[in-house]
């Protein structure tokens, strides 16, 4: 069940736009959609159901475009010129991909991912960046959790997938800004050192590494066993990146056993709990549920999986409607302003709408003890199709692959993610939000 929440002061959904407009009056529910209601064919125009025009007139990162979009996926895609917020008129451009149907009471979306955000650098993480290790050609290189060791110096945990997820292992990235990434060859952990793992298999870190009192660090896994199924796992490192302890099983009921498929996707502390998301595959290995442990004792909960403060299911994505409908497979804990958020990525299924078979991030909240969901969610979305008018964003066209790693950090919050693309199959990069 969607449950919604109100813009507030010092909150972050004040910092988010609504990038991506499908609905008059809640991109989740889709009861209001946006329609056509008049054509003028002689100048190009349109005027449409939506009333809240002057939304489309606030400024994106270089000016980039408004567009509408219709179909899924975005297949037929139009330049928005010139908004009149008095009379209503919205005139059209250069049709970039498909042909729109501009009759009276088809469907449309308002489209510009750049309101929200800009790309770091313009361009994929890593200037040079990485094709082989040891002769092995990378598939591609996720985000796995971000440590901040100091103002200057900070580590993005980077899992690399070998050909089509035949094995993945962690290796890592350093930067002394946020913006500019060296590549460390020399893997951090994978599965020949775990000895319950799948040989030559899968090993993925996920959600940003927790540091604990004694200053080392909590480090959720995913790890593929010898049946082809997960299980969620952690270990612990120093400062230094060093194994202190080597991964091992979280002991949760229903989570651990044999025939059980699931991994971890976040934890923090927060206002004297520990927080734990968990992912739950069903038997097709459809990404379904996300659940939520909370303790005060996150040694005891991961172990013996005791002293547990409370179980929610804070998501079942078939039962979910709008772009949450289908595959929840990420989610992330990000702390701003004493308020505790999650950014939560998920992959409709077919629809007909831009967010059909695309993985974009929407935000929930925390409001006396129960997660909300933003009503204009998604508002990370990558430029899909947008490559046809910026040819420069070619590599990002397609969609977002999970997962993502997001830090606040003098006034910007910066958050690594994968950009789709069809060679290779995600890039690894980072864009940057004003807060």
């Amino acid at each position: 069940m969607l449950v919604l929440f109100a813009q507030e002061n010092n909150d972050l959904t004040n910092v988010f736009k609504n990038c991506l407009i499908s609905d008059r009056v809640n991109n989740l529910k889709r009861l209001n959609p946006i329609e056509i209601i008049e054509f003028d064919e002689t100048n190009n125009r349109i005027k449409t159901n939506y009333s809240q025009l002057y939304k489309l007139k606030l400024k994106a990162t270089s000016n980039k475009s408004w567009f509408i979009t219709q179909g899924e996926e975005g297949s037929n895609i139009a330049e928005i010129l010139e908004v009149d917020t008095l009379l209503g008129w919205i005139t059209l451009g250069k049709t970039y991909q498909g042909v729109l149907n501009l009759d009276i009471g088809e469907r449309i979306e308002f489209f510009n991912p750049f309101i929200n955000y800009e790309i770091i650098n313009n361009r994929p993480l890593f200037k040079s960046y990485p094709n082989y290790i040891d002769n092995n050609r990378i598939g591609y290189i996720q985000t796995g959790g971000i440590i901040k060791r100091s103002s200057t110096d900070y580590v993005l945990l980077t899992p690399v997938v070998f050909r089509a997820h035949k094995s993945r292992s962690v290796y890592f990235a350093t930067s002394s800004n946020l913006t500019d990434w060296n590549f460390n060859y020399t893997p951090l952990v994978s599965s020949k050192q775990i000895g319950f793992a799948k040989p030559n298999g899968n090993v993925f870190s996920t959600g940003n590494p927790l540091q604990l009192k004694n200053g080392n660090y909590l480090v959720l896994l995913g790890v593929e066993l010898e049946n082809g199924n997960y299980s969620s796992c952690y270990m612990l490192i120093d400062e230094n990146l060093h194994i202190i302890q080597p991964p091992k099983q979280i002991k949760l009921k229903g989570w651990y056993e044999e025939g059980t498929n699931s991994f971890p996707l976040s934890i923090t502390y927060f206002n004297g709990l520990y927080r734990l998301l968990l992912h739950k595959r069903d038997n097709n290995v459809l990404e379904t549920e996300i659940y939520e442990y909370t303790s005060q004792n996150i040694i005891s909960l991961l172990d013996k999986g005791s002293q547990i403060e409370s179980i929610n299911k804070i998501h079942s994505a078939k039962k979910e409607t709008g772009y949450l409908h289908g595959k929840a497979d990420d989610a992330s804990y990000l702390i701003y302003k004493n308020n505790l958020y999650i950014l939560i990525g998920s992959e409709e299924s077919p629809s007909e709408y831009l967010t059909s078979l695309n993985r974009e991030y929407g935000l929930m909240n925390l409001k006396n003890n129960t997660w909300l969901h933003d009503k204009r969610s998604p508002i990370i979305v990558n430029p899909i199709n947008l490559n046809h008018k910026y040819p420069e964003y070619d590599w990002c066209n397609d969609h977002l692959g999970g997962f993502i790693s997001p830090i606040i950090h003098n006034d910007y919050l910066y958050i690594f993610l994968s950009f789709g693309t069809d060679n290779p199959d995600y890039l690894i990069s980072g864009i940057k939000v004003k807060i």
